[in-house]
Order: C-alpha cells, then structure tokens, then sequence
C-alpha cells in the first residue's frame, strides 16, 4: 500500500513541474516588457506561423488517424470524442493559417478577423470535447460507429467553414484592426482555460482513483495548453511575440497528448503483449516438465488407485463361501465373473445350525466400486442375525431376512438410484424342505428333479429399493420339497445377457436348452459343461455385466 501511494505521489510531480516551469517562462516573457508586443516581420512571422501550424496539424491528424483505427478494437467513448476534436481542431487550423493576413487571398480577401475567428471557435471546440473526456470514464464504450462521427465532423467543418469565411459580418467580432482583441475574444480565451482546468480536475480526480498516469499526463498537456491562451490574451499584434509563444506552447501541448494517446492505445497494449508473450515463453519451457511430471503423477494414483481395486477384489472374492463348505446335506458349485475388478453381483453359502444351510445371491444395480460396496452391506446386514442369538431363527425365514433387508436398505444414507435384487432359501436336511423368497431377481431360478426341468414361483418379488415411503412390500415364503438328486440353478441376468463376438446373446432358451439336455447328469458335470459351454461363447468378448452361477446340489 505504501509502495502504491508513493508512485500517486510521484506521478503529481509532473503537473506540478510542468506548471512551475510554464509559469516560469510566463513571467520572464512578462518582464520583458513591450519587448513580447513587439511585432515581428510579416514574411518570418508568416513562415514561423505556417511552420508551427503545420506541425499542430500534423500531430491533430496523427492523434485522429490513430484513435480512429484502434476504435475498432477498443470502441471506448472517450477515445472518439477526442479523435472527433482533433479532425476539427485539425481542420480549423488549416483554414486559420491559409486564411492568415499577410497569405494569399483564400476565397475572400484575408484579413485579421477570419483567421482569428477560426482559431477561437477551433479552441473553444477542443475545450469542450477535453472536458467531455475527462468526464467520460475511461472504461465506456460505445457501439457509435467512427465513420458516422467522421461524417458528422465534416459536416460541422463544413458549417462553421461557410459562416465564417462568407458570413463573418454575421459574427460578433473578435479583432478589430488597430485596436487589437475585443473583449470578446479575452472572455473567450478564459472561458477556454475554464474549461481546461475543468478538464484538468477530472484527470486528475481519475488518477486518484484509478492510479491510471495517462489522466495525470493528459492534465499535464492541458495545463501547458492553458499558458498557450493565456498568450492569446495578451497579444495586440497578430504577428508579435506573444501569439508566437502561443503556438509554440500549444506544438508543445500537442506533442504531450499525441504521446500520451500513442503510450494509451498503441505501446501500452504492445508492452503488455510482450510481457504476455514472456510469460507464454517461459510456461512454455517447463510446460513439458510439468506435464511429464503430471503424466507420473497420474500414473502413480492410477497405479496406486489400482492396487486398492485390486485389494478390493481381493477382500470380495475372500468373502465368497469356501467351496469346501462342509454343510450337512447340500453340496454348491458356484462362479463368480466380475465384468470389472469389483463386482455389482454377489452370493454367500452358509450353515445356519445343525439342520438348516442358508444361501442367497444378490445382483445390485450398477457395476464397480458403488455396487461392491452394496454388496458387501447385503452380506454383513444378513449374517448379522447369525451373530445374534435372539434373531438367529429370523434367517430361517427368507421373507424376514429380505423385510429386515428392505428397513435397513431404507434407513441407510444410499443414493436413492441404487437398487438391489436378491433371493434368499434355507434348506432344512431333516425335512428336505426347501423355503425360498425374492426381492426382485430378475431370473428364474431353476429346479433339475429327475427328468423334470421347472422354475421357481416366487410371491410378490419387489426389490430392495428407497421406496419405503410410498411402498410396503409383503414378502412370502414359497416352499418345495426336494429330494435326493434334486439340483437348483440360480444365476444373474449376466449370464443370459452375455452376448458374443457377432453380438447374439446367451439367452435363457440357450440355458433351458444345455439343462434340459443335462438333466440327468450329476451336479458337478453339469455346472462345468454349463460353465464350458458359456465361456465358449462368448470367448474373448468383453462382459457388460456381472456373472453368477450358483448351483446347489441335494444329498
């Protein structure tokens, strides 16, 4: 803050100096005594005169030109006022110094009044359009289009050319040949410099605020333009040495602002292009750094996040029963094809006491690390009875387990899409009762008895979503009687979706059609040619679902 306050007072040094210093020349020029009246040569004066001219011209149309092609790019309101006043300042200046007495008769015998006539009015319009800048802010812009105002100059030019070349008698005077300026013309010029100094307060209210040098620079020429009027006042001759030193202050003022208007809209934006440039350059030279090291970065969590999936797997398919079970009565042959490293299906095979084996297998929607995660709360929700003494007998009903499910699925924090489908049995030894229910599955489990080949009927098999609040399902147990040699197939939608390289699916008529054909073979023949036959299907195709077999086998 303090280094910023530093630069706003230092950037008032220059208005300070400049006034101190034009102030200066001005009261030496006014010591000098009749010494600045004192009329030079009419040929030096006119050639000095034409010179100094030429030069004010010069720089009023290089401030147009410039402001005019670089509006296309800024379109700022201030930028086109000003260009506006220098083509008209420009063009008045002309017309003053060909109309200058002492030059060639232009359209009408030159004279004092003319030229001196333009010169006010060329002032008095510059005034008016510096002030109308400094009020305008710098950010404005406009959709006016520049060659609408360069109509609308000339058009002015035109005017004020007609009435004051042909119709001058029309115009309060503002020289009278040998008397020298009229009152007129002296409140002119200090109306003149009111404006300026107007126009100066602005500029430097905005470097206040803004801290912006082109404000404080732009007072600067308007401070210097202010001693060039205050010359005009004071000649008598419109050759002495007082109006000379006019037109030098005011070359000198030109100079400031076409620099400043130059730095504004032509260096200004060249310099911030280079350092842009610079800094693009030196981004550049580490870019293929840093992307090498972001390519390794990548690479280490893609790697690390791999070895967590791959740990991840590791603890799902831990959790699969042992094949080696070792429950009573039943024997299971099961696969578990994951279509990524973590699987959306899942099953459990386990004893529930010394008469009764539970199992299920559960398919939730989705694929990958969400789904694992479901099925990893549908295992630990249902062996949770298991642990508890109190509930244990709840597992020996399947409609219970899916209707505790059902609540604990409700009161989690899941995301309301998720949805799981599961079926639940428990086979009784003693009885050869086989009590079952679903939530959902969307296949049919299949029963291999003899030589006959039928699915499951399940009640009411509504799945395990966050519908609680508009839906209560009533799950009911179904029950079977099985026997010796009985085999049951339960599968998810993977397996008969599952399409191969032609893009033809597995299909449940395919399934029907290898377990009717396989009926009488023995539960471990038919699960590896089911298995065999799947895998020759679909080869090397990529699964777009998960895969679970599981078949169990009765004693």
């Amino acid at each position: 803050m303090q280094e910023y306050i530093s630069v706003k007072k230092n950037g008032y040094l220059n208005p300070i100096l400049t006034f101190a210093l034009c102030l200066l020349v001005y009261v030496l020029l006014g010591s000098t005594g009749s010494f600045m009246h004192t009329s030079i040569g009419e040929e030096w004066f006119l050639a000095l005169h034409t010179l100094l001219e030429f030069l004010s011209v010069l720089f009023a149309f290089a401030i147009f030109t410039l402001i005019f092609y670089v509006y296309r790019q800024n379109s700022r309101l201030r930028d086109l006022v000003i260009a506006s006043v220098f083509l008209i300042g420009g063009f008045l200046d002309i017309l003053h110094t060909l109309s200058y007495k002492g030059m060639p008769d232009f359209f009408v015998p030159n004279n004092a009044a003319i030229p001196t006539t333009y010169w006010v009015i060329a002032r008095f319009i510059m005034a008016v359009g510096f002030l109308l800048a400094a009020y305008t802010k710098p950010e404005r812009t406009t959709r006016i289009s520049r060659w609408s105002v360069l109509g609308f100059s000339l058009l002015v030019l035109l005017f004020l050319f007609y009435t004051i070349t042909f119709r001058i008698d029309a115009l309060p005077a503002v020289y009278i040949e040998g008397q020298g300026l009229t009152p007129l013309k002296i409140q002119a010029e200090y109306t003149i410099i009111a404006l300026q100094a107007a126009a100066i307060a602005l500029s430097l209210r905005e470097y206040k605020k803004t801290g912006n040098r082109t404000s404080v620079l732009f007072a600067t020429a308007l401070i210097i333009s202010i001693f060039s009027e205050l010359c005009f006042t004071l000649y008598i001759s419109v050759i002495d040495m007082y109006n000379l030193m006019g037109h030098v202050f005011k070359i000198i003022a030109y100079s400031v602002m076409f620099n400043v208007l130059f730095v504004h809209n032509v260096r200004l934006p060249y310099e911030r292009l280079e350092r842009a440039e610079e800094l693009l350059k030196r981004h550049a030279r580490t870019l293929e750094q840093e992307v090498e090291n972001a390519r390794l970065e990548i690479m280490e969590t893609n790697r690390q996040l791999y070895k967590d999936i791959e740990l991840a797997r590791e603890i799902q398919q831990s959790m699969l029963p042992d094949r080696n079970l070792g429950c009573p009565g039943i024997d299971f042959y099961s696969a578990l094809i994951p279509c990524k490293s973590l699987s959306g299906d899942f099953f459990n095979v386990f004893c529930i006491d010394d008469e009764n084996v539970g199992f299920y297998l559960a398919d939730v929607s989705g694929h990958g690390i969400s789904s694992s995660i479901i099925t990893i709360f549908v295992d630990r929700t249902i062996l949770s009875n298991k642990l508890d003494t109190q509930r244990k007998e709840a597992l020996l009903s399947p409609s219970r387990v899916l209707s505790d499910l059902f609540d604990q699925f409700n009161n989690s924090r899941f995301p309301d899409e998720m949805y799981l489908l599961i079926f639940y049995g428990v086979y009784n030894k003693r009885t050869r009762e086989f009590t079952y229910a679903s939530a959902g599955l969307n296949t049919q489990p299949v029963v291999l008895s003899g030589s006959k080949v039928f699915g499951l009927v399940t009640k009411d098999p509504f799945p395990i979503c966050k519908m609680a609040a508009y839906h209560s399902p009533q799950y009911l147990d179904s029950k079977l009687l099985l026997k010796p040699g009985d085999r049951i197939l339960i599968y998810s939608d993977g397996l008969v979706d599952a399409v191969n390289r032609e893009g033809k699916a597995f299909t449940e008529k395919r399934l029907m059609e290898i377990l009717r054909h396989n009926k009488e073979a023995d539960a471990r023949d038919l699960y590896y040619e089911l298995f065999d036959r799947f895998s020759c299907f679909v080869l090397d195709k990529k699964l777009e679902d998960d895969v679970t077999i599981l078949l169990a086998s009765i004693l």
